[in-house]
């Protein structure tokens, strides 16, 4: 197998080892090495920390091999159907025919042969486009992963809901949700004369000027489409009396720390939903129904949003219709006035202009250079799409605050990559994903806790300039509740992606 080899649904990824260490809950380096690379205080700090999650119960193997399938890193647009290539024995001889890279003059290095046959074995998938109307799930995506605060087994179901609904959380009982439904497909191994062959073959198409055969191409992919969209799923209205927490303002908690939460019916609370939020906004689903069994957290899969984008991509969006089965118009909030909130030196504020823009900008060099000053923008309307240029962001932090929150409580779980670790000037588990991956993460956050303005079936992210500075969820929930204050008209949603490119 690959070296970091991973699962996720039908789904098989290798991604790029780590030149130094694993997240802090996965750390097992030796004494001499922990001295060499951090202090005697933060190596201890890190053993009792994996003493502490060792001796947690184990959740059922049901759970738990669901959870190491969903639970993964993800290259470049996140979740990339790939093969896994079995590494041959490399040749004793030093001869220029016997070389690692004989013949593939282009190639540093037989793992980057391989890495180029495993992308080209990706499963090709459409971002889906935003429409006018209102729009859901084709069909329910299930997860299973381990939650970040929780440190227990989290299971979540997205499922498809009406126009008008919104998106919503529901707590169902223990055994609601079938672990077997996350897919856990058999992996593909290839060797490297067949990672060879399935290259050679993608160039061979690329390069081909054979029109028959590219129809052939084309109707294939165009009949593979046709039938995933046949595959609709009615929406889901729940049982009478369930424990719901609206993905609202008014469900917003403001004293949180490290993600946001929404308070429900009861004592349900929903912790750390702002990743699957910020996709669903960003990405059209203005109706859902997301059920969870357990402590209420949202799994923290890989620390980014390219879990749910690939799987938005993949089962496609449908119409949201009424009772009455008609299309219902996709709204949004413009401002027609300013707002702006500040917290020391850290500010939100929105600028009323006839366009969405996102700003953020971040300032870590007290803490890590490696992080140091970043400022990211992005225009839904102009740039690429959430999918491939924002979803990859992984969560982010310094090694000493992960070590201060777990040592708090703050944190009980999650997996060697569910998080980009920054250790003074370098990464643990570098290389990083995307130009600017911290700020361009912030960016998930602002768009998750965002969408929380919205009324059932509409658009949460205004149309104006948001930039935040140095904010965090706290600083996010405090602005929600400014902009939904504020003077404010409904417009028609602004088409994010249109599915032209």
């Amino acid at each position: 197998r690959a070296p970091n080899a991973h699962t996720h649904g039908s789904h098989a990824y290798a991604t790029s080892p780590s030149p130094i260490g694993r997240f802090v809950m996965s750390l097992t380096v030796s004494p001499h090495h922990a001295s060499s690379r951090m202090s005697a205080k933060t190596s201890t700090a890190a053993t009792r920390m994996r003493t502490r999650c060792a001796s947690r119960a184990a959740p059922t193997a049901a759970h738990a091999t669901a959870a190491r399938a969903t639970h993964s890193t993800h290259a470049c647009f996140g979740a990339r159907r790939c093969v896994k290539v079995r590494a041959a024995s490399t040749p004793s001889s030093t001869s220029t025919e016997q070389s690692e890279t004989y013949g593939y003059e282009n190639f540093p290095t037989r793992d980057a042969v391989k890495e180029s046959a495993r992308l080209a074995a990706e499963l090709n998938v459409r971002v889906p486009k935003n429409e006018a109307y209102q729009q859901t799930i084709r069909r329910s995506v299930t997860y299973a992963g381990v939650g970040l605060r929780s440190g227990e087994v989290e299971l979540m179901r997205v499922r498809p809901a009406g126009a008008g609904e919104g998106r919503y959380f529901a707590r169902v009982a223990k055994g609601t949700i079938d672990a077997s439904s996350v897919e856990m497909n058999s992996e593909v191994t290839y060797s490297d004369e067949e990672a060879e062959d399935a290259l050679l073959e993608r160039v061979r198409m690329a390069l081909s000027n054979d029109e028959e055969a590219k129809a052939e191409t084309r109707a294939r992919a165009a009949a593979t489409r046709a039938e995933a969209q046949a595959k609709i799923e009615a929406p889901e209205t729940g049982v009478a009396g369930e424990a719901r927490a609206r993905a609202c303002v008014d469900a917003v908690v403001e004293d949180v720390r490290l993600s946001s939460e929404l308070k429900g019916d009861g004592d349900f609370v929903v912790r750390g939903a702002e990743h699957l939020l910020s996709t669903l906004e960003a990405m059209g689903v203005d109706n859902c129904r997301i059920e969870l069994e357990g402590s209420g957290e949202v799994p923290i899969l890989d620390g980014s949003a390219s879990s749910y984008a690939y799987d938005l991509c993949k089962i496609g969006l449908t119409p949201a219709v009424s009772s009455s089965g008609a299309e219902e118009p996709r709204m949004a909030w413009k401002l027609t006035e300013n707002v702006m909130v500040q917290e020391g030196d850290a500010f939100m504020m929105l600028n009323v202009d006839d366009s969405t823009k996102l700003t953020y900008g971040i300032d870590f060099t007290y803490k890590s250079t490696a992080i140091d000053k970043q400022w990211e923008s992005w225009t839904p309307t102009e740039d690429a799409p959430y999918a491939l240029h924002i979803a990859p962001a992984r969560n982010f932090g310094t090694l000493q605050d992960f070590v201060a929150y777990y040592r708090a409580g703050y944190i009980r779980g999650g997996l060697e990559n569910c998080a980009l670790v920054a250790n003074g000037g370098e990464y643990w588990n570098a290389p990083l994903r995307l130009n600017n991956e911290p700020a361009r993460h912030k960016l998930i956050d602002l768009i998750g806790d965002l969408s929380l303005l919205a009324e059932p079936g509409m658009s949460g992210v205004p149309v104006g300039h948001v930039v935040a500075y140095k904010a965090g969820h706290k600083l996010h929930a405090k602005f929600v509740r400014a902009v939904a204050k504020a003077a404010k008209t409904k417009v028609p949603a602004q088409i994010w992606y249109s599915g032209d490119e």
